[in-house]
């Protein structure tokens, strides 16, 4: 069978191979029916990604980092705003009769500030997590399969290339995000590759819901903040920056 690197340059005919080449692969009998999709289409990915690699390694693209990050942010800030444009105009529309069904007393009592506050957190928080992936796309040790080729991994939200070794990464926003039931599901996702990291963009929140302990039999690394983006060569405070700096707007014009 031919290497899937070959079909690199035509990326339709490549997600074509992946998908043919992916029933061939033996699945592990303990192996939850939910992931067994994502494992063969990681280990079809694994022969294509080793060299895809080193052959993109050398190849340094002449991206000013910190225009890119500005324009990923200027994104960030547009979408911000105008979801949150059109929640506050949706507030605004709400009949307020008795026999309306409302979700909380803030709703109940007009109180708009307070009813858009949490909607306004949850909004920008999960807008931000997607544009971390962005960020890190940016590196040239990473690969994001749904990006690059629409393919979907259970669990799996980009690709770090680290010395030679291929790690399946799952990013969230920081060390805190989970809860404990989407922790044992993190780690059930993550513990089918060879290597994996699961890892913080933020070194915030009070301390990992996932413990050290708990996946150091399974290739698991932990890694939050600058530990995370130093692994892509990325610089974590002109990431956190730059972050902080567009929060800051977003506050001052949401709060006008």
């Amino acid at each position: 069978m031919d290497k899937l690197y070959n079909y690199h340059h035509n990326k339709a005919e490549l997600t074509t191979q992946i998908m043919r080449r992916k029933n061939i692969i033996k699945v592990p009998k303990d192996l939850a029916k939910n992931l067994v999709d994502t494992y063969q289409l990681c280990r079809v990915l694994d022969d294509y990604l080793y060299d895809y690699f080193p052959d993109s390694l050398p190849k340094q693209i002449s991206l000013n980092i910190h225009d890119e990050i500005d324009k990923i942010m200027a994104i960030f800030k547009d979408e911000v705003l105008q979801g949150l444009g059109q929640e506050k105009q949706k507030f605004r529309q709400i009949s307020r009769t008795s026999n309306k069904r409302f979700k909380n007393i803030f709703e109940f009592s007009g109180s708009e500030n307070l009813y858009l506050s949490n909607i306004y957190t949850r909004f920008i928080s999960e807008n931000l997590g997607h544009k971390f992936e962005d960020i890190a796309n940016l590196s040239n040790q990473v690969y994001i399969p749904n990006q690059e080729l629409g393919i979907k991994l259970k669990g799996v939200d980009l690709i770090i290339y680290d010395q030679g070794v291929i790690k399946y990464t799952q990013l969230k926003t920081k060390k805190d995000t989970l809860t404990g039931s989407q922790k044992d599901r993190s780690i059930e996702e993550l513990k089918i590759h060879p290597y994996s990291i699961f890892a913080a963009a933020l070194d915030m929140g009070s301390s990992w819901t996932i413990s050290s302990k708990s996946v150091q039999n399974y290739n698991i690394e932990l890694m939050a903040g600058h530990s995370f983006w130093s692994l892509i060569n990325l610089e974590y405070h002109l990431i956190l920056d730059k972050v902080a700096k567009t929060i800051n707007e977003l506050d001052k014009e949401l709060y006008s």
